[in-house]
């Protein structure tokens, strides 16, 4: 079993340069969202979309109108219970050192907030949303939009993220009449699927890949520049941005990690345009320190936060299914 944290730290000699561990860093799938607002009450709308509408042709003269009346889907995220971390501070840790000890611990309660938060916005992507005029109707994620470990393959044959894939990821968002021009369409990959990419040779050779080099902080090296292996970072491909992000990882992601792979242990990729996620927090972050005289005057350092994510739009999100 480790050392008591306050034990460890508790020298003379304490700093105030402490280090984290940090599994992935934090506030990196936050942002990815069409919208993200501060509200209150239980539940909350995000959006009203209306069906499309199409002129009619007047047949004549004098004619009666005809009236179109629009189908309409409200969509809700509903409030979840306040997340917490909390940290004890013992006076006696305190009189022993020389420098404050409560210093870093802020830092690290507002990372692991951000954590969390990131953490939540997996669960929103793979989970229920809802619509209905009272936010209680439950719509699962489509099943024609994911697409299977051995899509592109002969029946049962598992591959990672190939070629095959990656085109077919582009044909569903053109299908599905997403507006791939107005939003690039966004891909989290983990370790597994950057080297997949780093195996297809449309994407590491430049002569397929041109884009790459304008997009890439390093000069051009040539006609044959493989611009994918100057930094070892995905570059943007076939219109996809990829994001790495080690989402099977539960150190990282503590709930979200358990829904991005199936029951045959394929990885869950998701797929998306911004504009088809929404994010609501009823409280981004509140931090707290608080004398507990219960506890012979110890510290309490909290940190809070209530947010929660969902699917907007249906076709705008996808999931590739990668052994």
């Amino acid at each position: 079993m480790p050392d008591n944290w306050a034990e460890t730290t508790r020298t003379v000699s304490y700093e105030k340069a402490v280090e984290f561990q940090l599994n992935e860093q934090p506030g990196k799938l936050k942002p990815m969202v069409g919208s993200w607002k501060n509200v209150d009450g239980e539940k909350v709308e995000i959006t009203d979309r209306f069906s499309d509408l199409y002129a009619e042709e007047i047949e004549g003269r004098h004619q009666q109108s005809k009236y179109t009346s629009p189908d309409v889907e409200r969509r809700w995220i509903h409030k979840p219970n306040r997340s917490a971390i909390h940290v004890l501070l013992d006076p006696d840790d305190k009189m022993a050192t020389e420098v404050d000890i409560r210093a870093p611990l802020p830092v690290g309660i507002a990372r692991g907030i951000r954590r969390y938060q990131d953490d939540q916005w997996l669960v929103g992507f793979y989970g229920t949303a809802y619509t209905g005029k009272e936010g209680l109707t439950a719509v699962p994620f489509k099943s024609a939009n994911v697409l299977a470990a051995d899509t592109g393959e002969t029946a049962a044959t598992y591959v990672g993220l190939t070629l095959k894939k990656l085109r077919a990821i582009r044909k569903l968002f053109r299908q599905n009449l997403v507006d791939t021009e107005a939003e690039m369409i966004h891909m989290l990959v983990t370790a597994e699927e950057i080297d997949d990419l780093l195996q297809i040779d449309e994407y590491i050779n430049s002569r397929y890949n041109p884009d790459s080099q304008a997009r890439s902080k390093y000069k051009p090296l040539g006609e044959d520049a493989r611009q994918a292996l100057q930094d070892g970072e995905p570059t943007p491909f076939l219109g996809i941005q990829f994001i790495p992000a080690e989402i099977t990882n539960p150190k990282a992601y503590r709930q979200g990690s358990a829904l991005t792979v199936n029951g045959s242990g394929h990885r869950r990729l998701p797929v998306f345009v911004p504009s088809g996620i929404a994010g609501r927090s009823w409280l981004d972050f509140e931090g707290k320190i608080a004398e507990r005289p219960d506890i012979n005057h110890s510290e309490q350092l909290s940190g809070y936060s209530a947010a929660r994510f969902s699917r907007v739009h249906e076709d705008k999100c996808a999931i590739v299914e990668c052994a």
